[in-house]
């Protein structure tokens, strides 16, 4: 009986983890989730249209292209060794913070999810859309809690009536 209990248990456990390569591929290219070696998250230079992280940055090329099954293989090539990465500058970022293997595996598992043919900018448009919206709502929220009584005439012009109204007596 505990046999059939560990065996399903086992099981579950194993389907359960079938996206967690991708997730946590999404999450070192975004950075919610650190290399292990301490390299900078990839996204602080490049983007890559995918629901599953944000825009990223536009200083290095727009990695979309290399997603899908075929491109796999030339961005494990890429990562896997600092000395073989495309730039000066991520040769000199990556030096002594090289990928794990783990970690090339789940960068290569996002990569494969990444759909090159895909043009919704992540979820980018969305973010722009949401803020928009969500500043708007506070911006009219103070200003319905701002506002004042607009009353019709001036103070000024209420002592003036009760003054003609007085009559002097001298």
């Amino acid at each position: 009986m505990k046999i059939n209990r560990l065996v399903l248990f086992s099981f579950l456990l194993s389907v359960a983890s079938l996206g967690s390569e991708v997730d946590n591929g999404a999450g070192l290219f975004e950075g919610t989730k650190p290399f292990s070696n301490g390299g900078v998250a990839c996204i602080a230079c490049h983007n890559v249209n995918s629901p599953l992280v944000i825009g990223g940055g536009s200083l290095a090329k727009d990695l979309t292209m290399y997603g899908g099954e075929a491109m796999a293989p030339t961005v494990q090539f890429m990562v896997e060794k600092a000395e073989s990465m495309p730039s000066p500058i991520m040769i000199e970022a990556y030096r002594g913070h090289e990928l794990t293997p783990a970690e090339v595996s789940d960068l290569i598992a996002f990569f494969k999810k990444v759909n090159p043919e895909s043009t919704d900018g992540g979820l980018a448009g969305l973010f722009w859309l949401i803020g928009l919206v969500g500043a708007g709502g506070i911006f009219g929220g103070l200003t319905l809690l701002g506002r004042k009584k607009v009353k019709n005439k001036s103070v000024n012009q209420e002592i003036y009536d009760r003054q003609l109204k007085t009559t002097w007596k001298v």
